[in-house]
């Protein structure tokens, strides 16, 4: 996809829970606009594919499997790349769009733990 190719090495299926050496945060091309392109593109696919098929149901179904999958992963990657990119993050994100409806960014949440633990260290 096109999130993947714009990516590069820092892309990876699986949430590091580490930061790699050559691991950027990306905020170029489609990265510009979503957060979580490679994301957006499965879900809406993942639903349109039952709406084409004219499963009803399945479209209902696919929606809410969809969207709880990736409400919790978001939120799971989120908090990852707040650890990783503490001063960078917070703002990539208000200026993005997520692109999925009614999923809200850990981001907040995650900057003010990162901080609070920097306090504690001091």
């Amino acid at each position: 996809s096109w999130g993947m190719v714009t990516a590069g090495e820092s892309f990876n299926h699986i949430i590091q829970t580490r930061r790699k050496d050559n691991h950027v945060l990306v905020t170029r091309g489609i990265y510009n606009i979503f957060r979580h392109p490679s994301y957006v593109g499965f879900f809406y696919w993942s639903i349109a594919t039952q709406l084409v098929l004219g499963n009803t149901l399945h479209f209902f179904l696919a929606t809410v499997m969809s969207w709880g999958f990736f409400n919790r992963r978001i939120a799971y990657e989120e908090e990852s790349l707040c650890h990783h990119f503490p001063d960078d993050y917070p703002s990539y994100v208000a200026r993005t769009y997520m692109g999925i409806p009614f999923i809200k960014s850990v981001t907040a949440t995650a900057k003010l733990e990162t901080d609070k633990r920097a306090d504690k260290r001091d």
